[in-house]
Parts: C-alpha cells; structure tokens; sequence
C-alpha cells in the first residue's frame, strides 16, 4: 500500500507539474498571439496585462473579443464582394453630380482622404434636413415609406416595437404587401428582443425581408467575436430619400427607461438627392453580405437622380473588411485642420492617444474645443473610464460640457462652423477599430449653421466643467477613474 501511495504521489506531482508547463505555455502563447497583432500600444499593453495578472480570465476574454474573427464565409464572402465594391465606386465616379471643383479649405482635404482610401466621391444637388426631436424622425420617416414606390433598405442596431415605431413597422408591412421591396437588416445583439418578437413574425409574413446581422450564439463565440456588430443606422427609399445619424429605431418615451438617464437624444440627417443611392448601396451590400443575395445589381447606380438642392455630402463606411478602420484617419484629420472651432458630441468618450492629444493640441495652438457629453451614461465603466481623460484636456484648455436633458447620444463633429461630420462612431475603441459604422462628411455653410443652432442648444442644457474643482474631487474617485482608465482600450 505504502508503494502504491508513493507511486501515486509521484504520478500526481507530475501531472501537476505538466499542467503546470501547460498552463504556462498557454499564458506565452497567447501573449505572443497579442503581439503579433500590430494595435495601438495602449491596447496591446492593456491585453497582455489582463493576461499575466489574471491568465485564465485574459486567455477566455482574449479569445473571445481580442481577435477581429468575421467568421470564414463571412471572410469569404467579403472577398469575393471587393470586386463588386470597386465597380460600383467605379460608376458612382461617373454620376454628374460629383463636385468637380475644389471644396471648401477645410473639406477638400477630407474629400481626397475619403477618395483615396475608399473611392467614394463627394457628391452635389442635395437637399439636407436636421431632425433633432426622435418622434419628428420617426413620423417623417413612416410618411416616406409610406409613399415608397419601388424600394426600402434599412439597418439599424436597435429595433424595439412600441410606441411610434408600431405604425412604422405596420408601414414596412403594408408597403410590401404592395410590391415594394422592402429589407429590414438588424443586429443579432443589438436587436435580439425584436427578432424574437411577434412584430418581426408578422414583417416576415407580410413580405418583409428581416435580416439577422452577424449572428450569435454560444457556438459562434468559438468561431467568431460576438462583440463585434453593426451599429449603422441608415434608412433608404427609392434611391432618392435616406436617413442616416444616432438614432436606433425606437421611440425614446420608451427605450431603456429603467436604466434611469432619461431619454435618449439623437440626431438624424434626411438626405434626399444623389448622397441617398450611396446610402442605400451600404446597406444594400451589407445585406448581400449576409445572404448572398445580389442587391447591389439591382441597383441603378448610373441614376441621375435630380438635383433637389445645394448641399455637398460624402459618406465614409468603416469596419472591418473593405471598409477598414479609416474613421480614425478621418476624425484626426479633422482635428488637426481646425482653425477656429470644434464642437464634438459623443455618448462614450473614450478616446486612443492619438485622439486625445489631437484635441490637446487643437486647444493649446488656440483652437476653441468644446466637447459636449452626457452627465450620465448608460455604462458605468465607461462613465469612469471617459472621467480619467477631462484633466488633461481641461489642462489645455479643453471645455467640457456635462449635458444633462437627458443621454445625449448624438455623435456629430463641427469644425470652424463649415464641415461637419455625422453619424453612427462613438469616440471609443469600440466604434473607431471593430464595429461597422457610417459617417457623413458634410460641406455645406448652411447646413454647418444648423448644427450650431443644435449644439447651442444642447449647451442650454449643460454645466461647463471647472478645472479646479474637477482636480478636488474626492481622492477615490480619481484612483476608481485611473483603475479603470487601464482598462479603457478595451472599452
């Protein structure tokens, strides 16, 4: 008996001693997998910390969300749409209303930006309307389809029943009852309550094409990152009317009102005239990407939609795939052609290094920053995370805004009152490296006074931050901040 116990002693010790070497080879495997992925430091340096301080925690979370896996047909099937993407940037080059001469100083070099990376051009003869009220947005939008003849594409994040978006969705229906074409594309996350509900069954039995965005389940979480999805919000009608902004489609007296921020306050862009058909090839190729479907050719991408306006407008799409991560070439871009005046809203203010000091700079070379951000948000890590960057900007002479009519979800960038940039990307690693967003980038005085009047606006119902009272806050508070500003990379 003494042997065999002996023996089993020694078996143990070297079992546990291979689980050992195991387990340690693993922590160095994925930390060199982390290093060989070329990221922003911040983020490399926050993975490979989460790793060797908690290595089971860092190994499961890595796994799951530190890779940009779209998943092998996914993969494919991006591919094999590269060539249909450079055709049809190829014809939109062709349209007539693409602005020959130079823009304005500071949009021309964001035109050639947005060229050079994507193809897409800036595009004249629109019509360009502010929505600011959400029930404005969602009544307008019900009266635009239902006057659809021939198409409606949609994609949204978020779509919740209820409220105004009851008549919207009975709209959908009725219109295509009538032939229209009519696809509703939806996040599988982000929309996964009205995906099961019966208000999706009945679009489905009427004609309505409900499409599940980047599928997710438990299984796929071993093949793919669950945490990566569509947050674009567009809506387009006949090639000629599209809406595009912050607002998912719900009625906001009713969206989260238990997370206790108040509603939520949006802003949504009605474009009508040529910049529409580029709106609506978007969604048309990120629902090909799901289902195959050849929607693109059906299409008129040579339309020569009539000018219904003056204003100039140029969309740039990001995300992973053909689309890249040029959001972030643009907003730096941006910042540092600013002469003037800088007027930024974003719901989650997290932003890299390079963004943050693009903002120091602006302010400390004389620039008048003024970022405009929820009192609240709906994510405590983020609350505290975005806390940890106000000194430093404060520092530089930063103003920061404390919006407090409710969660401020806008996500909207004005510069010296001429260009504005507007659309779906939160300043957060999330929005500006993983999830598939739009941006509009408009060049037009008229328009760039609008917004104005809306951030004016919004600074009614705002506190400015002051720096020396922020630097006497409580000693916990600030240690809570730079604990979790470790952690902002990942945000």
């Amino acid at each position: 008996m003494g042997f065999l116990s002996k023996g089993q002693t020694v078996t143990n010790t070297y079992l546990s001693d291979l689980g050992l070497l195991i387990y340690a080879l693993l922590i160095v495997a994925v930390a060199l997998q982390v290093m060989l992925k070329r990221r922003p430091v911040g983020v490399t340096l926050t993975w490979l910390l989460l790793i060797f301080a908690l290595p089971l925690v860092g190994i499961i979370c890595y796994q799951l969300f530190g890779e940009r896996y779209l998943g092998r047909l996914r993969a494919k099937r991006a591919r094999l749409m590269e060539t249909k993407y450079k055709q049809s940037v190829h014809l939109f080059n062709r349209s007539p209303h693409v602005v020959k001469q130079s823009c304005s100083d500071v949009a021309e070099p964001l035109n050639q930006l947005t060229r050079r990376l994507l193809g897409l051009p800036i595009l004249g003869g629109n019509q360009l309307t502010n929505f600011e009220d959400s029930l404005e947005t969602l009544t307008q939008l019900t009266t635009d389809i239902q006057q659809a003849k021939s198409s409606i594409y949609m994609e949204f994040y978020i779509v919740r029943q209820g409220g105004l978006l009851d008549p919207l969705l009975k709209a959908l229906a009725e219109a295509a009852q009538r032939k229209v074409s009519v696809y509703l594309l939806v996040d599988s996350v982000g929309s996964s309550e009205f995906l099961k509900s019966s208000a999706s069954s009945q679009l489905l039995d009427a004609g309505v094409n409900v499409v599940e965005a980047l599928h997710a389940n438990p299984v796929r979480m071993l093949l793919q990152r669950i945490d990566l999805r569509l947050h674009r919000k567009i809506a387009a009608i006949d090639q000629r009317i599209a809406y595009t902004g912050s607002m998912n489609l719900v009625d906001p007296r009713f969206f989260n009102q238990q997370r206790g921020v108040g509603q939520w306050i949006d802003l949504m862009l009605r474009v009508e005239g040529p910049a529409a058909l580029n709106l609506q090839a978007v969604v048309a190729y990120d629902i090909e990407m799901e289902t195959g479907e050849a929607l693109i050719e059906q299409l008129d991408l040579l339309s020569t939609t009539a000018s219904v306006g003056q204003q100039r407008m140029q969309i740039m799409p990001s995300g992973p795939g053909i689309f890249g991560d040029h959001i972030i070439q643009l907003l730096l871009t941006s910042l540092y052609l600013a002469k003037k005046q800088i007027v930024l809203t974003s719901p989650y203010f997290v932003p890299d290094e390079s963004l943050q000091m693009a903002l120091v700079t602006a302010a400390s070379r004389g620039v008048e920053v003024n970022l405009i951000l929820p009192a609240r948000n709906d994510s405590f890590l983020v609350r505290y995370a975005s806390h940890s960057f106000y000194q430093q900007l404060l520092n530089a002479g930063v103003n920061i805004y404390k919006f407090y009519g409710g969660l401020l979800h806008t996500k909207s960038l004005l510069i010296d009152q001429q260009v504005a940039l507007v659309g779906t990307v939160n300043l957060d690693m999330r929005s500006l490296w993983l999830n598939f967003e739009v941006t509009s980038i408009i060049d037009d005085k008229s328009y760039a006074e609008d917004l104005d009047r809306i951030m004016q606006h919004y600074l009614q119902q705002s506190t400015r931050i002051n720096a020396l009272a922020w630097r006497k806050r409580p000693i916990y508070r600030r240690l809570l901040e730079n604990i979790i500003h470790i952690f902002s990379p990942l945000l």
